[in-house]
């Protein structure tokens, strides 16, 4: 029988106390995550870390399944509330500026905490396994259809649920791997210009050329 999915939390914190409470304990989560990984992380040692009661941490949460999937809620929960925000004054953009603009804020997320942003992505097959949808992806597919739905006519794929599936996989994909590769890549302005005309190839390609192709002999002498 599949696992039941553990819930992220106990129950909600309802005054400010018990909400600082809780915010440290997903720090100390995400501290010992970053630094042990997932395997060292115990609720006892999480409550030690965040300087509460091992009663007091499980009066919110479960298990320490149910910590890495509520912190992973809160981290994504922010990432997405800014990428939704920032679609707002860029839905009347051209689609070029819209797309480097969303791309930026994409990178400008990896680059905040890259070292959590990979170590929860590492978790993510955990998720599947516990049973947990991941909401933070269907979420972002629904926001990424919307925002093109208007511009469809304008664009080269035919399927757009298959091109929203293709675009966030793909930024995702190489943003991550910019992460654990190649930090650098963070920072440099043109991996941002690279990845939006990598995408804009793909929505809207420009029309062949009629300048002549070079021969093989003439590419390897430009190499």
């Amino acid at each position: 029988m599949p696992r039941r999915p553990p819930p992220s939390r106990r129950r909600a914190p309802r005054q400010e106390r018990a909400q600082a409470t809780c915010d440290a304990i997903l720090t100390a989560t995400a501290r010992i995550l970053l630094k042990d990984g997932y395997e060292a992380a115990s609720t006892n040692r999480i409550a030690q870390e965040a300087g509460v009661s091992v009663g007091s941490l499980y009066q919110y949460f479960p298990s320490k399944e149910g910590l890495v999937t509520a912190l992973m809620e809160r981290h994504r929960a922010q990432g997405l509330a800014d990428f939704e925000a920032g679609l707002v004054p860029l839905a009347s953009q051209p689609l070029p500026v819209a797309m480097r603009a969303l791309i930026q804020q994409v990178i400008s997320v990896k680059r905040e905490n890259p070292k959590l942003n990979q170590v929860l992505h590492e978790l993510k097959p955990r998720m599947r396994q516990w049973g947990l949808s991941d909401a933070y992806s269907q979420r972002l597919f629904r926001l990424v259809r919307a925002f093109l739905a208007p511009r469809f006519e304008e664009l080269r794929p035919q399927n757009l649920d298959m091109a929203v599936f293709i675009l966030v996989n793909t930024v995702e994909a190489l943003s991550h791997s910019a992460v654990t590769e190649r930090p650098d890549y963070l920072e440099d302005p043109l991996f941002v210009e690279e990845l939006t005309a990598l995408v804009l190839g793909y929505l809207r390609p420009e029309p062949a050329t009629s300048a002549p192709r070079r021969t093989a002999r003439e590419r390897v002498a430009r190499m």
